[in-house]
């Protein structure tokens, strides 16, 4: 759940048998009249469950747009799953620069090379400016 651009919003993931879930996608129009909600459906499928390591990543520099796609594009190239972000700009206390401030959660797969991972990482980040920690969670 989160507030974006002054919405509330909700991601839910709903399961049951096939007739459960084809009446909820047919009567949810009446829902929205009725509640004033605005819904959108979509059909997922099972993955097959993988192996991950779980870190946590902070990166934090003077804000600027470009950031978290400089850092989220990385982590898609090495198949790393985003469990959750979280991001927000912050001021330096002596001067009052924006400093912006990510944080994630991440599903590393087991088979992916952990140390070359962490290089392009800090070197993208060193390339951008930023501070960077990758750690183990747990």
């Amino acid at each position: 759940m989160a507030i974006l651009g002054g919405e509330f919003a909700l991601i839910m993931l709903v399961s049951g048998a096939e007739t459960a879930v084809s009446r909820v996608e047919r009567e949810v129009s009446a829902l929205e009249a009725e509640l004033g909600l605005g819904f959108l459906f979509r059909r997922t499928s099972a993955e097959p469950r993988r192996q991950f390591l779980s870190y946590e990543i902070r990166v934090t520099g003077v804000d600027r747009p470009g950031i978290v796609h400089a850092v989220t594009s990385l982590l898609a190239k090495h198949a790393v799953n985003v469990a959750s972000l979280e991001s927000r700009v912050t001021f330096a206390p002596d001067t009052g620069t924006p400093l912006f401030v990510l944080e994630a959660d991440l599903q590393i797969p087991s088979e992916s090379a952990l140390v070359e991972l962490r290089r392009e990482v800090s070197a993208v980040c060193q390339d951008e400016n930023l501070d960077l920690s990758l750690d183990a969670k747990g």
